[in-house]
């Protein structure tokens, strides 16, 4: 990433709006407002989850920049993790209702969308409204220039509609983009994703630093749990041995 993209990244996370209150929103159902893709086809905005969780990007197709970076950016971790449409699914919302079905599909034909497993759609203004007040996404508009200011960042929603992971910048790092999403799968619980939930618990969440890191606590002190459980396991194994052999001595 060059010096100019850093620079505008921190512009826009520094800028007077503000970014959601996570403590508040996390876990609350995203709202499930009627939206129109770019084929003019209607549908509710859950109904892209297919049973998998859903990266909301907040853009607008006029937007001359961030917008620009935040699809580019995000295109670049797609690519690199290479599960989109398996594990996940994207829809990139326009907050601008007056984003004809054309812009629409012209937004997705420069960031490569398939209109599928990541489409472009946008929807009436209380719709919008419903929306970004249920993930708490802020913005400024500019009447003299016609543009918006706002937050960059992408919101995962679990399979059940809940807010999963704020991610911010302009570009998602591909750790942080994958185990936000493993951390969606993994609400409903079962024996299918044990390994995976273990795998996530690994991690933590830094707000500071807006980025997962290793929870070496958490590691060590469940290290520590197995260990004695196997040397519990062992002792009990060793113990149950000795007393059948004695048993069988005394039988013979």
């Amino acid at each position: 990433m060059g010096n100019s993209t850093v620079l505008l990244a921190l512009l826009v996370l520094f800028s007077s709006f503000e970014l959601p209150n996570e403590k508040k929103f996390i876990a609350r159902k995203v709202e499930n407002i009627e939206v129109r893709d770019a084929k003019g086809n209607t549908a509710r905005l859950l109904d892209n989850l297919n049973g998998k969780p859903l990266v909301l990007s907040p853009v607008y197709t006029r937007c001359p920049m961030a917008c620009s970076y935040i699809s580019s950016g995000l295109l670049k971790t797609v690519e690199t993790l290479g599960t989109l449409g398996s594990d996940f699914n994207i829809v990139s919302f326009s907050f601008d209702s007056t984003d004809t079905k054309e812009d629409l599909a012209a937004f997705e034909k420069r960031w490569k969308m398939n209109g599928v497993n990541w489409k472009t759609v946008t929807a009436g203004k209380n719709e919008i409204a419903a929306l970004l007040n249920s993930i708490d996404y802020k913005y400024d508009y500019d009447e003299k220039s016609n543009e918006y200011g706002h937050p960059n960042l992408v919101v995962v929603v679990t399979p059940s509609g809940r807010i999963s992971r704020y991610i911010y910048g302009i570009e998602p790092k591909p750790k942080d983009l994958k185990l936000a999403i493993m951390e969606a799968q993994v609400e409903k619980t079962s024996l299918n994703n044990f390994f995976q939930t273990i795998y996530v618990r690994c991690f933590t969440f830094n707000p500071a630093t807006k980025s997962y890191h290793v929870d070496w606590r958490f590691i060590s002190q469940t290290s520590v749990g197995l260990m004695f459980i196997v040397i519990l396991g062992i002792l009990l194994i060793r113990n149950l041995y000795s007393t059948n052999k004695e048993d069988l001595s005394e039988a013979s």
